[in-house]
Parts: structure tokens; sequence; C-alpha cells
């Protein structure tokens, strides 16, 4: 254990741009980093055992160090120390731990940013710095997995991890880019997705198996990944064959605030998508920043939330203070 100092870590959000879904059949995806990151800082203290604050997500709870709950921001802590397989006796009894992922919302409302992802990333490499020893990406999915159960793929914790834009498949992550004359900008529905509904409607429809519109979806996220200065017509046939697996499978991804905004996107000449299995954000890419721009303001009189967010070419960093 490092001598007692104060730590900070913080990790970004992310942004899946393609292989939502397809993924979870084993085809890759591509996603990517974005500079909207969650802090943990870890302070020692003198008494009061544990004490937890969370601003973003709002709690704060104070426990025993070596009675962590399963619930609220001290779960994040119990389920990091035990991906590390550190033994909470070697820590100090006492510690101030303030978790801040205020940058993932907006007047009290949850972006689509995958937040929960984040927060288990920066913990987990806070917890790891206290602790003296080395985390790795298995870690952080593990600490992800015991928060959130196991279900999906793990795409969004690799992102946070890696930073930058990987290429993901198979829980295995891989340094990729965007074509640079590519421009993008996200936007938010103003509705926040159930994500494990969907992601269950998902599941009940596909039965274990590979319909028809899921093997073409596989084959088109596949593509884009492949696609090299083609990316923007490999995106167009994913969008298709994404917008037709929604129908097939009834799973709600293009709501009709992203169905409103991929209308108004063909008539400025802009490709647009809902990012991730929730649906509750979306992507307008473009090669023309004037198109990309005429598009923004027209989705904001539409009343979606134009986000800025930059892609973050930093994943998890950590420090002493």
């Amino acid at each position: 254990m490092v001598d007692p100092q104060v730590i900070e870590a913080t990790a970004p959000g992310k942004q899946v741009l393609t292989g939502e879904y397809a993924v979870l059949a084993g085809a890759p995806a591509l996603a990517a980093a974005v500079e909207r990151r969650v802090t943990c800082r870890i302070t020692p203290a003198t008494s009061g055992g544990w004490s937890f604050v969370s601003h973003g997500f709002e709690a704060r709870a104070a426990h025993p160090r070596d009675d962590l709950p399963d619930a609220g921001p001290a779960a994040l802590a119990r389920y990091a120390m035990r991906s590390l397989d550190v033994d909470s006796r070697t820590l100090p009894e006492h510690l101030d731990i303030r978790i801040d992922s205020r940058p993932f919302y907006q007047d009290a409302e949850k972006l689509g940013f995958g937040s929960s992802a984040a927060c288990a990333v920066a913990v987990t490499g806070a917890l790891a710095e206290l602790a003296g020893t080395n985390p790795t990406l298995e870690h952080a999915f593990a600490t992800h997995h015991g928060l959130q159960g196991r279900g999906g793929s793990g795409v969004d914790v690799a992102a946070s991890w890696c930073g930058g834009v990987i290429r993901y498949q198979d829980g295995h992550p891989q340094k990729a880019k965007l074509p640079p004359d590519i421009h993008y900008m996200f936007a938010f529905t103003g509705v926040g997705a159930d994500t494990p509904t969907l992601v269950r409607r998902f599941d009940a429809w596909r039965a274990g198996g590979l319909p028809p519109e899921l093997r073409a979806l596989v084959h088109s996220a596949t593509a884009v990944t492949e696609s090299g200065t083609d990316f923007l017509e490999a995106l167009a046939d994913y969008i298709d064959a994404l917008l037709a697996l929604d129908r097939a499978a009834r799973i709600g991804i293009f709501s009709p605030q992203h169905l409103r905004a991929a209308s108004l996107a063909k008539a400025s000449g802009v490709l647009y998508k809902p990012c991730g299995a929730g649906g509750d954000m979306g992507m307008g890419v473009s090669r023309d920043r004037n198109a990309l721009a005429a598009f923004t303001e027209r989705i904001e009189r539409e009343g979606l939330l134009v986000v800025p967010a930059e892609i973050s070419p930093h994943g998890l960093q950590v420090r002493l203070v």
C-alpha cells in the first residue's frame, strides 16, 4: 500500500459508433471514448470509516471499511476490491471517497455516455493505486459485472479504459482510427433509455440463434471496421441494417425522436444513427462541416439536445495529488 496521500483517478465516457447488438453476436464494434470524465478522489481521513459522497448520481453514506454494502457508491468500492483481490484489512480504516459523474448529466437528466462503466473504471484505478497493485482491463470488467451483472458486451468498459477509438470484439479491444475527413456530433433525445429491457427484447427475439436481420447486421458491422476510405458508405449500409433489425425484433432502438432526426439528417445530406444498445444518444456524421452544422440547428429546433463531446485520446488516468 502506498503512503497515505490523495489519489485521483479519472475515466472517460463512451459512445458506440457501430456494432451495437451485432457485438453480442460476435461482430466487431467501433467505440470512442468521449471527453466527459468521471473522477474518483480518495483522501485519507482520521475517523468515520469509509465515507462516500457521489455527485451526478447523488448519494452520501459512511460504512465500516470491512462491511461495505452491495448498494450505492460503496458497492463500487466493494466490487473493485473483490476484482483486485485486495483484503480490505490491508487498507486504511478511514477514508473519504468522492465520485463525481456530473459531466454525464444535463439538468439532472442522465446522458447516455456510459457513466456506470466510467465509474467502475475510475474506482478500480483509484483503489488499485491505494492498494499498490497494477489494475487491468479484466479487473475493470469484473468491477462492472459485479455492479451490473454479466449482461452486455463490455464495450463501454473497454472504451473508457483504453481511450481513443477502439475496435472491440469478443472482449478484446484494439486501437482504431476514424477517417481524418469525418466530422461528427452527438445529440440526446431527451428520453432516458431502459437498456436492460431493450437487450432482453433482443435476446428474446434472437432466441440464441442468428436471424437473417442479425446476420445482415453482423456483416455490416464487420464491413464498417474494414471500410477504410469508404467509411460513410459502409456506415450507411450499417444504419439500414440496424433499422431493419429494430423493425423485425421490435426492440425500440429507433425511437420517434431518432426517426425524426434521421429524416432531417437525410434532408441535410448527413448520416444519423442511434448510439449503443440504449438508443438515448444519437450521432450525426458527415464529410461536410456545413451540412453537419445545418443539421445540428435543425434538430435543436426539434427539441433534441446537442451535446458537445470530443473523442478523448486518454482512457484511465491516475495521479497522486
